[in-house]
């Protein structure tokens, strides 16, 4: 039988140990980086605010901020020449100091009429 000394056994215990402990590192640092944006052209998130800004309100709903102002005037133009339509038709705002606010119940409730009646199309295509 090969003999090892206790200090070796020690080393060697405390070596397996170590390599544990980095490779565990290794891989929380790896899914941490998979979740973490690579760019600051990401959405950033969002704070709990009830209300929200253009560039807040486009990220809520998945869109980028010009996409999302663009759909906000089409749908201004179209709901303007209406005398009635279904509150939720439209996406709601209101401006203070030229700034337009949104609130994310009626956003939330915009996107739920679309996904019931616009059946995949464009709501404000000509």
């Amino acid at each position: 039988m090969h003999k090892t000394h206790p200090i070796l056994q020690v080393v060697l215990v405390i070596v397996c140990c170590l390599s544990f402990i980095y490779g565990a590192k290794l891989i929380a640092d790896a899914i941490q980086a998979a979740f973490v944006p690579k760019d600051s052209s990401k959405p950033r998130a969002l704070s709990n605010a009830m209300l929200l800004t253009d560039e807040e309100a486009a990220s809520y709903v998945g869109l980028p901020e010009a996409s999302f102002k663009e759909l906000v005037s089409k749908s201004e133009a179209i709901r303007e020449k209406l005398s009635a339509y279904d509150t939720n038709q439209y996406i709601s705002f209101f401006q203070i100091n030229g700034r337009r606010y949104y609130s994310k119940i009626t956003l939330d409730k915009w996107i739920d009429y679309h996904m019931l009646h616009s059946r995949g199309k464009d709501p404000f295509s000509s």
